[in-house]
């Protein structure tokens, strides 16, 4: 028996590095549009708190109240971004972006969608070691142009987390299901 005979996604062409690209542009554009209000929200509350005169800050009840609106409002679509970009994207196998581009996330040993699990660490990790002093982004930069010269087109976190990104319409539902479909899948 060769390898091809234990491995459910042989048969599956990989995506290439640029349709990669492209999705993960859509998906950072939508991440970072989300993202503008509320750091638009705390840069109003620091320019409104800012005493020119005395040159140092000065919050009132109405800055302060930005302030907390516009962390608040940071940290859920940081939550709604690892629902969407991890959590969802391992249970289905796809982001707006890979839909876009007809991609999908797939586990090696299954062939189907990885679970959300790894999609939240696929989404997770890249993020903690970029944040690493010094080394973090390079580390980043070598991930992300790993698949130029790998054969499988992997990333260095689909190797870690076993999963590859494969041409195809439609991922298959993992057996992580106990969360209804996404009314924006």
């Amino acid at each position: 028996m060769t390898d091809a005979d234990h491995d459910p996604v042989s048969g599956l062409e990989s995506a290439t590095w640029w349709t990669r690209g492209k999705a993960a542009i859509i998906d950072a554009l939508l991440f970072f549009g989300a993202m503008l209000v509320p750091v638009l929200l705390v840069v109003v509350a620091v320019v409104m708190a800012w005493d020119e005169a005395a040159d140092e800050f000065s919050f009132t009840g109405g800055s302060v109240g930005l302030l907390v609106v516009g962390i608040i409002s940071g940290v859920g679509v940081f939550v709604w971004g690892g629902w969407l970009f991890g959590y969802r994207q391992g249970v289905t196998g796809s982001t707006p972006g890979k839909r876009r581009l007809k991609i999908r996330l797939v586990d090696v040993d299954s062939g189907e969608a990885p679970g959300g699990a790894k999609g939240v660490g696929r989404w997770l990790v890249p993020g903690l070691v970029g944040g690493i002093q010094g080394v973090g982004n390079i580390l980043q930069l070598i991930d992300i142009l790993w698949p130029l010269w790998d054969s499988r087109n992997q990333r260095l976190i689909d190797k870690v987390f076993r999963t590859r990104v494969v041409v195809g319409a439609e991922a298959t539902e993992s057996t992580d299901d106990w969360m209804p479909s996404s009314p924006i899948s």
